[in-house]
């Protein structure tokens, strides 16, 4: 297959997937990794390739790239249905096998997420607000990005549901009346009436961007000296999974709070850290 063909019809793709009512920044994803196959066809003098090439090229991946098997078959499955939409299926490759890890990483525990929250709270009030939005809704970061004042008082009449436009499409995510109070009282303080409750600081029509958001949480964790790993907003999300889930007992409840759409996803949160894991067996004894 001639690289000619991978540039010259990349930006028609990207018109049938964005037809398709893919998200803008699925969009973005898919066109830095066709690029990126491209540009590392180029850099190796190849005007084409074959499936021989393809494969060198995952293993570039993951032996050069030191990319992370998931985020690699990620990046298979684009280049796989970029590849069948040119008439090209003969050339798709497999994803690359792992073991499933029997625990979760880079979660915060409870002390963590207390510890976090007075950091952000002493330092940055937009991002302290980030968190518990996180920790208590368990919404994703694009979700969180796109709440607005208008959403948040029309949920006190939706059963406590708030409606958000995520990913290209409106979901009801459930949001605790007290937490709901609290942010509000935070945007009359900081005069946002309508809108966007974390406004762009340049443009106020437009919502915080994802990297922002995540860099103001990636701060406060700083300043809290708990791990960077674990400061992210989704880590959040996975911390009310794991707490929940602990509580609960209740698979369908959990998967409904936090959106799953497989039950496998909820699944996940009943693994412990490997902490846990260690301290069960340091703590173990046959009787």
């Amino acid at each position: 297959m001639n690289i000619d063909e991978l540039e010259n019809n990349l930006d028609r793709f990207l018109t049938d997937l964005k037809d398709d009512e893919l998200a803008d920044g699925s969009l973005g994803v898919y066109k830095t990794n066709v690029n990126q196959f491209v540009n590392y066809l180029k850099e190796n003098n190849k005007s084409s390739f074959d499936k021989e090439t393809y494969i060198n090229y995952r293993n570039y991946m993951k032996d050069t790239k030191h990319y992370k098997i998931p985020t690699i078959n990620k990046y298979v499955v684009i280049l796989n249905k970029y590849i069948s939409y040119l008439g090209h299926p003969e050339l798709k490759i497999k994803q690359l096998k792992y073991q499933r890890k029997h625990y979760i990483d880079n979660v915060p525990t409870v002390i963590d997420y207390k510890r976090i929250l007075r950091a952000a709270k002493k330092n940055d009030i937009q991002a302290y607000y980030v968190i518990q939005i996180a920790s208590y809704t368990g919404m994703r970061v694009s979700a969180i990005c796109n709440i607005t004042i208008e959403a948040l008082k029309e949920s006190k009449k939706n059963d406590d549901y708030i409606k958000i436009l995520s990913k290209g499409k409106y979901n009801e995510v459930p949001f605790p009346a007290w937490l709901r109070r609290e942010v509000l009282q935070y945007a009359k303080d900081c005069g946002i009436k309508s809108g966007y409750l974390f406004p762009s600081p340049r443009n106020k029509d437009k919502p915080l961007c994802r990297k922002t958001m995540w860099s103001k949480v990636h701060k406060a964790t700083g300043k809290a000296k708990v791990d960077l790993d674990k400061g992210h907003p989704h880590a959040f999300r996975h911390l009310l999974g794991k707490e929940i889930t602990a509580e609960l007992n209740d698979d369908q409840a959990v998967s409904d709070i936090l959106g799953h759409e497989s039950k496998k996803t909820t699944a996940l949160y009943q693994q412990k850290t490997k902490k846990e894991i260690s301290k069960i067996l340091n703590n173990f004894r046959f009787k």
